[in-house]
């Protein structure tokens, strides 16, 4: 027996066989003989189109297992699975016995691929091989053969014969180039699935160059004349307006066209509403005191026939009527009781001593451009007392503040009632400033200012 054991170790001696297969390594000892024995014996199953590579040295043996990819073709009506070593796309439908034709499209799991793709491209993007490495397709890769199929393009009178594989219209015309705009006619439609022999007809829109009123534009049309372009731009001439061609000009690419209108509009403008100011007395507030309550201004709506030649306005004309789309509100200007006496002196920076009482007014400026007469009259700027508006002079409403009346102004210094004015009313004070200064930046302002006697 130990003889029999010793020639059989010696005709077929054991050895240490690594099983490598998708990543796992497996180690066996086995007897010398076929390697299928030994996969077997490691409860390995090779598929069809795997592949074994086996390297002896002494009595260690290394085995890698190359195993196939299975591979779902779609092509010519129908489907089925491959179990392949090719690397590239065109080299797992070689195979599969299918070859390409011109025109013909090939999608790998529903993206567009060329023949020479790599079959691993997306599994490698993930995952890099070591340098060197070949990776076959990751299972689950599905190939699909979409077969171009003979259509003609017609554009205007250009007649195109390819091979497509493209599903519509759009996508033939898109994969040509061809843009397509909306004026063009485009027979079937754009949506329409292509078939084998379909006929595609492309009618360009011309391109014409359009000034309208003064404003330059392109157009594109189908028209066959000028009257046509007027019809689809909803156009009447009239007996004022000028076009550059005869309306029966034949339209060409290219072709330039000017149009220039005489209408006439309606028109409305809106003008605010001065509020009214309302005086009221509160005998509860401090003597010598005023509260405003600003009001707010109305809205007046006017209408106007204005006329347009070549889009420029030439003629403006109100008409009858004017309608308030929003009432004013009144500003309230509530006084107190008069003042008892004077008051504490007024320590300000131009000026310092005693004052009779305090009010709140609204604050504007003028100079002598205001007064509504021209320089060459020889009361410009002449004032209802007979001085020259300068600074230190203003407007007022007498029955508040009697002409002659010294106040003091914040933010603008002493001022002497010299003068009137029609749209001075109330509790309002203009003050007045040199022309030469033009407009100082005053604005309308609500201020306490100070009568001083």
């Amino acid at each position: 027996m130990v003889v029999v054991a010793f020639v059989a170790f010696r005709a077929f001696p054991q050895r240490t066989v690594t099983i490598l297969d998708q990543g796992r390594t497996t180690t066996v000892e086995a007897a010398l003989g076929p390697e299928s024995r030994t996969l077997e014996a490691a409860g390995v199953r090779l598929g069809p189109g795997d592949r074994v590579v086996a390297a002896t040295g002494g009595s260690h043996t290394s085995v890698a297992i190359d195993r196939a990819a299975p591979v779902t073709i779609e092509a010519d009506g129908r489907a089925w699975l491959v179990r392949t070593q090719a690397t590239t796309v065109g080299g797992a439908l070689a195979e599969a016995g299918i070859e390409l034709g011109a025109g013909d499209v090939v999608y790998v799991n529903g993206r567009r691929a060329t023949a020479k793709a790599p079959l691993a491209a997306a599994f490698a993007a993930l995952y890099p091989p070591p340098p060197g490495a070949r990776l076959p397709a990751p299972a689950g890769t599905r190939i699909a053969v979409v077969r171009a199929v003979p259509v003609s393009v017609v554009v205007d009178t250009f007649r195109i014969e390819t091979r497509t594989a493209a599903p519509t219209v759009a996508e033939l015309l898109d994969e040509l180039g061809m843009t397509v705009r909306e004026e063009d006619l485009v027979r079937p439609p754009l949506e329409a699935r292509l078939t084998a022999g379909m006929s595609v007809h492309l009618a360009k829109a011309k391109s014409v160059h359009l000034v309208l009123d003064g404003k330059e534009q392109t157009l594109y049309t189908r028209a066959d004349t000028v009257a046509d372009i007027l019809r689809l731009l909803g156009i009447e001439l009239g007996p004022d307006d000028v076009i550059s061609l005869p309306l029966d000009t034949r339209v060409e690419n290219g072709l330039s066209l000017t149009i220039a209108l005489t209408r006439e509009v309606e028109e409305t403008v809106e003008q605010p509403i001065q509020p009214p100011v309302v005086y009221e007395t509160d005998p509860t507030l401090p003597p010598g005191s005023v509260r405003i309550i600003p009001g707010r201004e109305g809205i007046r709506v006017l209408r106007f026939r204005v006329t347009y030649k070549n889009g420029q306005e030439v003629a403006r004309v109100q008409l009858p009527g004017v309608t308030v789309a929003r009432e004013p509100v009144p500003t309230r200007h509530i006084s107190g009781p008069p003042s008892a006496g004077p008051s504490a002196p007024l320590d300000a920076p131009d000026y310092s001593g005693p004052y009779k009482r305090k009010i709140t007014v609204v604050t504007t400026w003028y100079n002598a451009s205001h007064g509504g007469k021209s320089r060459d009259d020889p009361s410009y700027g002449i004032t209802a007392t007979g001085v020259r508006v300068d600074k230190g002079i203003c407007a007022v409403d007498p029955s508040v503040i009697p002409l002659g009346t010294w106040m003091y102004i914040p933010g603008y210094g002493l001022c002497l009632a010299a003068d009137v004015g029609g749209g001075v009313k109330g509790y309002h004070v203009d003050l007045g400033f040199p022309e030469s200064v033009g407009d100082p930046g005053w604005g309308k302002r609500i201020l306490d200012i100070y009568i001083l006697d």
